[in-house]
């Protein structure tokens, strides 16, 4: 007899799966999700990549999918992802060219800071294990890059990897879409100016204060004058930095967490003329499947946070997966 009250079948349709490519520190993989991913290569150091290889281990996970008898069927590699109840569909994934459409770098794991809130401080293997110029230029001569490809680079800190300027230029020179940099914005790069010129990057930096005496104790080098000094060289070069540039603020228990310092780090938005803030908390201590509650504190700070920047007429963000967290812990 036909159960009414069966559990409708649902399939993980993850764009990450289909076409996404995640370069991390220890090697390559579907994406950057705070789950494992589907990997390609677990411990990759530099050979020569089988891309029909890679298209195969994708195309064996989607009919793993497409073939299960559970209604949600989610691989493990998956399971603690936070993007999953997104990409859940009624429909069964279907067939898929061999073609990236998202570049994620996160291969190299130095930084030039070294903030309290670091997911990575505890890691093993910091550091770059590999390049990934050959990369990139082998998935171009085999036509498999897309043009409209999103990019995104972060770290560790991307700006000091000794590949970054040409990796940029070949990006520069290739794809049609905009290039998204997280960094810290220590270091000023004429490859990112370039790119601010041409209107072709938007750029994320953690600033997480308003002042030099918290900048310092949250990032452990005294660097906020120059970080200040950069972004204010980048709008000289070109105004389309101020719409490109968000100034990140993470909540760091009993460093930055008050109105004070929010208010000294809208002084700063204001100052340089910023148009985009963005607010997120400590992945470090506040994580999906961490037991460790967020302050409820934070939620009348992240209020306060939105309603200055709505009142500033600014664009205000966060993380997918602070969202999620915080949702996880709102009573």
């Amino acid at each position: 007899m036909f159960n009414l009250f069966a559990k409708k079948h649902k399939y993980l349709n993850c764009p990450h799966l289909k076409s996404s490519i995640h370069f991390f520190y220890y090697g390559i993989k579907t994406c950057c999700a705070n789950a494992e991913g589907i990997n390609f290569y677990k411990d990759y150091n530099g050979e020569k990549i089988d891309w029909d290889y890679v298209y195969k281990v994708r195309q064996d996970k989607i009919e793993e999918i497409n073939s299960a008898k559970q209604a949600d069927y989610i691989p493990l590699e998956c399971k603690k992802c936070f993007e999953i109840n997104g990409n859940l569909s009624d429909k069964k994934i279907e067939k898929f060219e061999n073609k990236i459409q998202r570049l994620y770098f996160q291969n190299n794991m130095s930084c030039n800071a070294q903030c309290s809130y670091c997911t990575f401080e505890r890691e093993v293997g910091k550091g770059t294990k590999y390049n990934t110029v050959p990369i990139i230029k082998s998935l171009i001569e085999n036509n498999i890059l897309s043009e409209n490809a999103v990019a995104l680079m972060s770290g560790g800190e991307i700006t000091i990897s000794d590949e970054f300027e040409e990796l940029m230029d070949i990006l520069l020179s290739f794809l049609k879409s905009k290039i998204e940099i997280l960094t810290n914005g220590i270091i000023y790069s004429k490859s990112i100016e370039k790119a601010f010129v041409l209107n072709r990057c938007t750029l994320i930096i953690s600033l997480d204060s308003g002042t030099r005496e918290t900048y310092k104790a949250i990032k452990k080098v005294d660097c906020f004058d120059k970080v200040i000094n950069n972004i204010s060289n980048y709008i000289k070069m070109s105004e389309s930095a101020k719409e490109n540039i968000t100034l990140k603020y993470i909540l760091v228990d009993d460093i930055n967490d008050n109105i004070q310092e929010i208010n000294s780090f809208f002084n700063i938005v204001n100052s340089l003329g910023i148009k985009n803030v963005r607010i997120d908390v400590d992945f470090n201590k506040y994580t999906l499947n961490s037991n460790t509650k967020v302050p409820n504190k934070y939620f009348d700070l992240i209020s306060y946070f939105n309603n200055i920047a709505s009142n500033l007429g600014l664009g205000v963000e966060h993380c997918n997966q602070v969202d999620v967290i915080l949702k996880k812990n709102k009573k």
